[in-house]
């Protein structure tokens, strides 16, 4: 005996067209979708740019400096700063 596995749409149960990915929160779902429903869900898409995202203004952040970071205007590109040992004799 053969079995045939038909899908549906999980919005209102007519036979499904197509079978959709996404994510939301972290987590990866599927959604199988009508003809109608699928067309609900693309109306007003657009396709994916290709390479790397521009990133927006909310994406960039400054980042962490400590205060004396800060003060003095040293960053990471600035180089290896030399101390002075100092001396532990007591003056005379």
């Amino acid at each position: 005996m053969a079995e045939k596995t038909i899908l549906v749409c999980d919005v209102c149960g007519d036979p499904a067209v197509a079978t959709v990915a996404i994510r939301v929160d972290g987590r990866s779902l599927n959604k199988d979708l009508c003809r109608t429903h699928l067309s609900e869900l693309t109306s007003g898409t657009r396709a994916v740019r290709r390479g790397r995202p521009k990133s927006t203004a909310l994406a960039r952040r400054p980042r962490k400096t400590s205060a004396r970071k800060a003060a003095t205007g040293r960053g990471r590109r600035a180089g290896p700063r030399s101390r002075q040992k100092e001396s532990t004799a007591a003056p005379a």
